[in-house]
């Protein structure tokens, strides 16, 4: 497996920051590319800047495609949503830690999300775990661009590039389950999400196979 640089890592916190800005549940495609942005210190941000993109404009476009109802809206996280009911989640996790081991919580996930027959009782998450990562396919295209172009790393330009295959490539049936639309679902993304990035790609009359070709010319030129 390919590993992700500390440059790409940050991208990723950077991206997760951008999906609280927008009150997201998730971390989707979209939310890459701004946080590519707001890094902006690599090849990956350059090359979107040069196809007439910057952070404030990336927001922006994201913010109307929310009001557009392409992406969600802001929601209240689990923890919010509990409190309204007068449970404190932190400290049914902690309570639950001190009764039963440390290792209780991640027991109890595993067997609310586990796999049963014909999927019956099966959930895709739990509040008690992290908001989920959208981002699957991009990763996996990304680790693939890596492979192809022989990096021993993944930086922000493959992540990038990650995202632009994705784009440009059909989702596998598998990507079309009740698990994943019960997981979309539970976080409020439309109907047939896959990533809201090729929207903002549009939004600024960017073709994905030029950026793509100009995100492989710039990582190029920085291993030489």
């Amino acid at each position: 497996m390919v590993q992700r640089n500390e440059q790409a890592r940050r991208v990723l916190d950077l991206a997760w920051a951008e999906a609280a800005r927008f009150g997201h549940r998730y971390l989707g495609p979209e939310h890459l590319m701004l946080g590519v942005l707001a890094d902006g210190a690599s090849g990956a941000s350059r090359v979107l800047e040069a196809h007439g993109v910057d952070l404030p404009a990336a927001r922006l476009a994201l913010g109307q495609l929310a009001d557009r109802g392409l992406v969600p809206g802001p929601r209240p996280s689990d923890a919010e949503l509990l409190g309204t009911l007068g449970i404190d989640l932190e400290t049914v996790r902690q309570s639950t830690e001190q009764a039963f081991g440390n290792t209780a919580v991640g027991r109890a996930i595993r067997e609310a999300t586990r796999a049963r027959r014909r999927g019956v009782g099966r959930v895709p998450r739990t509040p008690l775990v992290d908001p989920p990562m959208v981002i699957g396919q991009v990763l996996y295209h990304a680790g693939e661009q890596a492979r192809a172009l022989g990096a021993a790393v993944i930086g922000p330009e493959l992540l990038l590039l990650g995202v632009v295959t994705d784009i440009q490539t059909p989702w596998p049936r598998c990507m079309n389950n009740r698990w994943r639309r019960q997981l979309h679902a539970s976080v409020g993304l439309p109907k047939g999400y896959r990533g809201a990035a090729g929207l903002l790609l549009d939004a600024f009359g960017i073709d994905p196979e030029a950026l793509r070709l100009a995100l492989v010319a710039e990582f190029r030129a920085g291993v030489r």
